[in-house]
């Protein structure tokens, strides 16, 4: 990537994390034009290494001994790749049933982008679980703490973004939800 490409990323994380915080003025680090949203797929490129990382905390040993690492690597793969093609698609048609399609790439971008840091917080949560320093209790406490920040952020995005009620918001992450389950569960089908 260029030095340009470099410093949209160090931006767009940065706005992300404002938004992380609550802070609405983190939508004004992205760049919310078509070109944007075609450059912000590049948080699809650097969030898969910790994608592969989640992978490889939630599939058993049993299932890589039964499978293969190519077989769920693929199949995985795949639907990280509808999953980042499919959600948008979905959006374009929400985005008019909302009346909000002059916002749509404002919200895509932005969503893309988020992608980093929440991939990023569940590897964390992962590696402590992994580790065992806490009790079972308290790291599935912390992984439910995690999901639920998780949920909440995404409803915050979607309600700036958009300029949605908060009810039309949580919609928006209801899909979201939706589709990744429906993704993560045909993946793990194909092994």
């Amino acid at each position: 990537m260029s030095v340009a490409a470099w410093v949209e990323v160090r931006r767009s994380l940065a706005g992300t994390l404002r938004l992380a915080c609550g802070d609405r003025r983190g939508l004004s680090y992205f760049d919310p034009s078509q070109e944007g949203f075609w450059r912000s797929f590049r948080a699809a490129f650097l969030a898969y290494p910790l994608f592969l990382i989640l992978l490889t905390m939630r599939t058993s040993g049993r299932e890589w001994a039964a499978s293969g690492a190519l077989r769920i690597v693929t199949a995985e793969t795949i639907g990280y790749v509808i999953g980042w093609v499919a959600f948008p698609l979905a959006m374009v048609k929400v985005t008019e049933l909302f009346r909000r399609e002059r916002r749509f790439f404002a919200f895509m971008v932005a969503y893309n982008w988020s992608q980093i840091p929440q991939s990023a917080l569940f590897v964390l949560v992962g590696l402590e679980a992994a580790s065992g320093i806490l009790i079972s209790g308290i790291t599935r406490a912390i992984g439910i703490a995690a999901a639920f920040a998780v949920l909440l952020y995404e409803w915050f995005i979607a309600r700036t973004a958009l300029e949605v009620r908060g009810t039309l918001a949580a919609l928006v992450v209801l899909l979201d939800l939706l589709f990744s389950l429906l993704v993560v569960t045909a993946a793990a089908a194909l092994y």
